[in-house]
């Protein structure tokens, strides 16, 4: 009598978190970023050592790879559910709209959604970030160093900050989110010609995410780096060049930025921290997407990942095998 009453309890989950897809993909993208940002922190501390200005030795080196893990955290969390939903959201309400069902078609909602989701999840994560970064170079350690310097960076700082974030994670996103929608796509039709029907399972999934974040990470670096270099100036008794007591705009201060790093390190130096970046968006895409699948997985009680990829790939069950 338990079994059956525990069968009908999940059954009434499943139920009510297909009647309410939001909240899946709220609590699917905040389990989903916690859970990448907790096992990934070192990589992105690495990453952001060898892209300051100072130097990877002088911003701590190897040294303490987990300072400000706590701020990523509690950034992470929202800005992953929110960009989820407004992602998931938008996919479902762009859907009907595609007339063609063509492969073209179905990347280019992804397309739009992910930038979506990128513009609404940026307003919260892109300030958190700065906080994150500056603590990973160990420009400050307690709350109190946190408040004085972000009171202390000029306004130009922050919105500068804020287009190199808004440019690197729209054009991250609008490179990722379509690949992976496709190569979900290209791995369904292959198991379609094999002879099953099943739909993906979550490593399948995780997968694709992380083949399309280790491109799209290497070709946004440039970006990434200048967000970097941005977040960490401003600060008082950060460097002689500064914004304090200056009148640059956001836009001069990108330009001051590019310049400055093609005048040492040429070229190349756009790409300091490539291999960090690459690693940790190849094995965020794994842990990052595979997490958001398995939790959604699991909210909705079904076996397979779903989403139109499944449901339009292969025929209907028929009635006996749909009972079984």
């Amino acid at each position: 009598m338990m079994r059956r009453d525990d069968r009908q309890a999940a059954s009434d989950w499943a139920g009510w978190c297909q009647a309410n897809p939001n909240i899946v993909s709220l609590a699917a993208g905040a389990f989903a970023g916690t859970a990448s940002e907790t096992l990934l922190f070192p990589l992105d501390c690495l990453k952001t050592r060898l892209q300051s200005r100072g130097g990877f030795h002088q911003s701590g080196g190897f040294r303490g790879v987990y300072k400000g893990v706590g701020t990523a955290i509690v950034a992470a969390a929202p800005a992953s559910a929110i960009f989820f939903s407004t992602y998931e959201t938008a996919k479902r309400s762009l859907a009907p709209l595609d007339h063609s069902n063509s492969v073209l078609g179905f990347c280019s909602i992804g397309l739009i959604s992910s930038i979506l989701g990128e513009m609404a999840a940026g307003v919260y994560r892109v300030p958190m970030d700065l906080v994150k970064q500056r603590q990973q170079a160990g420009q400050v350690q307690g709350l109190r160093d946190i408040a004085m310097g972000v009171r202390s960076t000029h306004g130009s700082v922050f919105f500068a900050s804020y287009m190199a974030s808004f440019m690197r994670d729209i054009m991250h996103s609008s490179l990722q989110f379509p690949m992976y929608e496709y190569l979900k796509l290209l791995v369904a039709r292959w198991k379609r010609s094999s002879g099953s029907c099943e739909g993906l399972q979550t490593w399948q999934a995780a997968t694709c995410g992380s083949v399309a974040g280790v491109i799209s990470a290497v070709m946004t670096t440039p970006l990434d780096l200048l967000r970097t270099r941005l977040n960490l100036r401003g600060n008082l008794g950060d460097d002689a060049k500064g914004a304090q007591g200056r009148n640059l705009s956001a836009c001069s201060l990108l330009y001051e930025e590019m310049n400055d790093v093609h005048a040492r390190n040429g070229f190349r130096g756009f790409f300091a921290g490539v291999s960090c970046r690459a690693a940790w968006m190849g094995l965020g895409g794994f842990i990052f997407l595979g997490s958001f699948e398995f939790a959604k997985q699991h909210l909705l009680g079904t076996r397979f990942v779903t989403g139109p990829i499944v449901e339009s790939d292969c025929p209907p069950l028929a009635a006996g095998q749909a009972a079984a």
